[in-house]
């Protein structure tokens, strides 16, 4: 039993110590946003970017025209011809690639209610990983 008490301490002190580690981003409604490192800067109108400005993202909530998944799986290729779609699904798409400024990027959608929820990750640093996890972290807040 005091394994399972010493075991169970240790893994809600990690789950404390994760959380103060990082902060969140959200989009100017506050409807969406997503996990970044407590370091990062972030700005009211959704925007986030690392210390080196080597990774910086946008979420956001459009009011109007992409308001389901569907709608996003058809616009968004045709605006980011350099990504390729990696995850489509009815509770998700991404796409990886480069975006229009042509550094690469995760872009991720998810739903958000009558509307949709979205992250674009740009990376210089060659992080796909931590990128895609950033993106992953998007979630609806309402």
């Amino acid at each position: 039993m005091n394994k399972t008490r010493t075991t169970l301490c240790i893994f809600v002190v990690a789950l404390t110590a994760s959380a103060a580690d990082t902060k969140l981003a959200k989009n100017l409604d506050g409807n969406c946003s997503v996990s970044v490192p407590a370091n990062w800067s972030t700005d009211s109108l959704g925007g986030a970017q690392s210390p080196d400005k080597k990774v910086s993202l946008t979420v956001s909530s459009p009011k109007h025209g992409l308001t389901s998944l569907a709608q996003v799986h058809q616009l968004a290729p045709t605006v980011y011809t350099q990504d390729k779609v990696t995850q489509d699904s009815g509770s998700e798409f991404i796409m990886e690639g480069k975006g229009i400024n042509g550094k690469p990027n995760v872009y991720r959608a998810v739903p958000a209610g009558d509307k949709v929820c979205i992250v674009e990750v740009q990376y210089d640093n060659g992080d796909a990983a931590a990128a895609k996890a950033i993106a992953a972290s998007l979630k609806s807040t309402k």
